[in-house]
């Protein structure tokens, strides 16, 4: 029987003071926590029974951010370590330890998936990496159609969502070539683009938390993340 936590999504509102644009996300489902504690994701275990809430070890991406911002992920962290009670009442969610509140959350609303977007990460398979992007790549979700700038050229194709399983493509073109003198080591820009591209056509599902929403490959890992406009 599933608990009164699994399948929901909550977004911190309190005592955390939280930058403009940072979001603290925590996401239950099926004994699983997952979220993103400022820059970081991090996902974990977690049993909740009878107002009694105890967290695994919780893991994390190791991604670097300005340092308000990581300030604000350890305090998150080190705040979750310490719940062993939770209450929830409607739309708000209270964490706390035998003494005192640690963290605050009201439920996420459901915006859905239609909206701009931005890119913020691809998976490159032959790097065996999630590569943040270079320049903007923006992107349109709407009435099951999915458009936007991949780089270079301009992109649009199918978008179908059936549950949280997710078709996209295919995807149709421009075929502009764009130089990049200043790639270095890391992708070209044709490179980042063709990654995007394919990184799409092999999305199978989705998590949406807050204004974040992660395209998922089959085998479970990341395969687009972006940011909603």
């Amino acid at each position: 029987m599933a608990d009164a936590l699994h399948d929901t999504t909550w977004v911190l509102t309190a005592p955390v003071d939280a930058p403009d644009g940072v979001e603290v996300i925590i996401a239950f489902s099926d004994g699983n926590v997952s979220g993103y504690a400022g820059c970081n994701r991090f996902t974990g275990t977690y049993t909740y029974d009878d107002g009694q809430l105890t967290f695994g070890t919780l893991a994390s991406t190791r991604r670097a951010c300005p340092d308000d911002v990581m300030a604000i992920e350890l305090d998150v962290l080190r705040r979750l370590s310490l719940v062993s009670r939770a209450n929830r009442r409607a739309e708000m969610l209270t964490l706390a330890d035998d003494d005192a509140v640690l963290l605050e959350f009201q439920a996420q609303t459901e915006a859905g998936l239609e909206g701009d977007w931005m890119v913020n990460g691809i998976h490159y398979p032959e790097r065996e990496a999630i590569i943040s992007v270079r320049g903007d790549l923006s992107v349109t979700i709407r009435e099951g159609r999915i458009s936007g700038h991949s780089g270079c050229n301009r992109f649009a194709g199918g978008f179908t969502v059936t549950d949280d399983a997710v078709t996209i493509g295919p995807l149709m073109g421009t075929r502009m070539f764009c130089d990049d003198p200043d790639a270095g080591s890391g992708p070209s820009i044709m490179e980042q683009e063709a990654a995007l591209l394919a990184a799409f056509e092999h999305t199978a599902s989705y998590r949406l938390e807050g204004s974040r929403l992660t395209l998922v490959r089959p085998d479970g890992g990341i395969a687009v993340s972006l940011h909603r406009v």
